[in-house]
This record gives C-alpha cells, sequence and structure tokens, in this order.
C-alpha cells in the first residue's frame, strides 16, 4: 500500500487535459449537457464514437450527427459494454484509447474498466469535464424511476451469509434518492459515509450536504470514525482514502473480514477511483460494488463548462 500511495500522491496519472492532447480512438458518452461537445470537439483522435445509453431515452432528433454511434438493445452493465464496443474493430493494446467519462452511466464505467483489463488493455486514458454549475443546485434531478438495487457485474463479491458484520461505504454525492435506496437495502450494515471534499466548486459540498439529509436513514451526527472525505474530481486521491478507510475499519474488526459493501454514488472520478481500487485489491474477497439501477437519466444536468481533467489510468 506504500507504494500505492506514494504512486498517487505524487500526482502520477492527473492533471489538465493538455490543448494538444491527441490519442487513437475517443469513446465519449453523449448527453446533452455543452460540456460533452466541447471536450470532443476539443481532442485530436483518428476516430471518434459518441457512446449512447438506454438510460437518456432520447429521441432520435436529439442524437448526434458528427461522429458513428456506439449502441445496444442490452441494458445490463456487461452485456451493453461488450455489444456496444465490439464495433470498435481497431480497440487492442496497442490502441491508444481515450474515453471521456462525464455523461457515462457509473456501472457501466466501472465495468467498462473491467473489460478492458481483460481485453488486456491495461493503460488507457479517462477525461472529465468539471460543470460550472447544477441547474437546479441542490434541487437537481439525476435519477428516477430505481428498479433494483444489486452488485455490478464484474464487481461481485464471495459474501458469507453467517457474517453479520457488514460494512456499506457510501460515496455520497447529489442523488439521494440513490443513496436512501442503497442504504435500504443494507439497513443492517455499519454504515461509512465518503463526502466529497474538496468538491468541484465552493457551493456544491454544501449542496451535497442538503441533499444527503432529506434521506430518512442517514444520522445527523454520524461519528467521526464513519465518515471518510475525497476530493470529487481525483480518483486517485479516492483510490487512497478507500485504502485508508478500509484498513481502519478492518483493524477494528474481530475474527473473519466482514462482508463489505461499496457503493460509489458521488462524481464519476469517484467511481473510477472505486473500481481502480476493487480491482487492484478486492477481487475475490468479501468485497463487492452494489448500486441502485434506474430506468431513466436526466439528459441535461448542468450548465457552462468547467476544468477538464485527464486521468492517465494503469490496471498493471
Amino acid at each position: 500500500m506504500i507504494s500505492d500511495r506514494l504512486l498517487y500522491e505524487s500526482g502520477a496519472g492527473k492533471r489538465l487535459l493538455p490543448g494538444d492532447y491527441s490519442c487513437d480512438v475517443l469513446v465519449s458518452a453523449f448527453n446533452l449537457t455543452s460540456r460533452l461537445k466541447s471536450t470532443f470537439d476539443r481532442i485530436q483522435a483518428s476516430q471518434k464514437y459518441w457512446l449512447i445509453h438506454n438510460e437518456y431515452d432520447f429521441q432520435h432528433s436529439e442524437l448526434p450527427g458528427d461522429a458513428p454511434l456506439l449502441r445496444s438493445i442490452e441494458w445490463a452493465e456487461a452485456a451493453f459494454v461488450i455489444d456496444a464496443f465490439s464495433a470498435i474493430s481497431s480497440l487492442g493494446p496497442n490502441t491508444k484509447l481515450c474515453v471521456d467519462v462525464t455523461g457515462f452511466m457509473r456501472p457501466q464505467l466501472m465495468f467498462l474498466m473491467n473489460f478492458l483489463k481483460s481485453r488486456r488493455i491495461l493503460k488507457f486514458d479517462f477525461v472529465y469535464t468539471e460543470p460550472s454549475q447544477y441547474q437546479r443546485k441542490a434541487d437537481t434531478v439525476f435519477a428516477s424511476d430505481v428498479v433494483e438495487v444489486r452488485q455490478v457485474n464484474g464487481f461481485e463479491g464471495i459474501h458469507s451469509a453467517e457474517n453479520c458484520d457488514d460494512i456499506l461505504m457510501i460515496g455520497a454525492g447529489y442523488d439521494h434518492d440513490l443513496v436512501g435506496h442503497v442504504i435500504d437495502h443494507k439497513s443492517r450494515a455499519r454504515l461509512v459515509q465518503m463526502l466529497s471534499l474538496p468538491s468541484l466548486s465552493a457551493d456544491m459540498y454544501q449542496e451535497s450536504l442538503i441533499r444527503l439529509h432529506r434521506v430518512a436513514d442517514v444520522p445527523a451526527n454520524v461519528p467521526d470514525e464513519q465518515l471518510a472525505y475525497s476530493s470529487a474530481n481525483d480518483p486517485y486521491v479516492t483510490y487512497i482514502v478507500l485504502a485508508e478507510t478500509l484498513a481502519r475499519i478492518s483493524g477494528r474488526s474481530q475474527g473473519a473480514a466482514p462482508n463489505l459493501y461499496l457503493s460509489p454514488l458521488a462524481t464519476k472520478p469517484q467511481a473510477v477511483g472505486f473500481a481502480l481500487y476493487y480491482l487492484k485489491h478486492l477481487v475475490g474477497t468479501s468485497a463487492s460494488i452494489i448500486f441502485p439501477f434506474a430506468k431513466r437519466y436526466s439528459k441535461e444536468t448542468s450548465t457552462g463548462v468547467g476544468r477538464a481533467w485527464l486521468y492517465e489510468l494503469d490496471l498493471n
């Protein structure tokens, strides 16, 4: 873990997107926010693709016409990613791949990392562009019609039904309804909250707390040992905070390792940090990543274009 800390604290892998950045293949998940189009046009790539998520429920007239579309009729994240990405024939270990994760559904994004690892594509870039602000601030609606809470494909744990010391660690953001569904699903688990601090902007931390306090099952006064804080725009900081928090918790556990349920419900960079830590340290253990799956997501939730970040991922 020390080597991991040195790597990620050194700032390796995260920087502002250079103006002359280029790649072989760019894949961006499309929605109607201006920050997506801005980054798509800015990046130089031999091949560019728009990924169309079913959850956005686009009308044909809303779809972009400036690049090929990656689509699938599948809804489950594994089948969707495998099917959609099969259209990129040039994708291989030597491809310089860049994925703009700004508009991605989080389960599909996490499975994509697992999928690329299985294809021996171990080094790739992610881009994330911050919004200036969310349209309705603390009242912004992101997801609706949650149908189930389950393990994310590729992040299923080997859980013991006999162990009653379950731990639920939630990366809490604006989606307070999603947080409520996960807490209700694991109501007997000991809750640990990861809050986004520093946030993407000065007001967003306060707005996310307002949203979180609307969840009936979240206690008003949480002990310090059940709180963690991680940057909203740095997956590597999330990785380290996750590692340190889990080490602290496991050090107080008696007997067998408890069942651990991780649920990244904040920003896409934080979801990347959760998935990165899981793929490096938790595969084959009593840990899984769970998520509240919704039928619909809002097509446009933010205004303005903030900073664009480049994350250089290495799954070796």
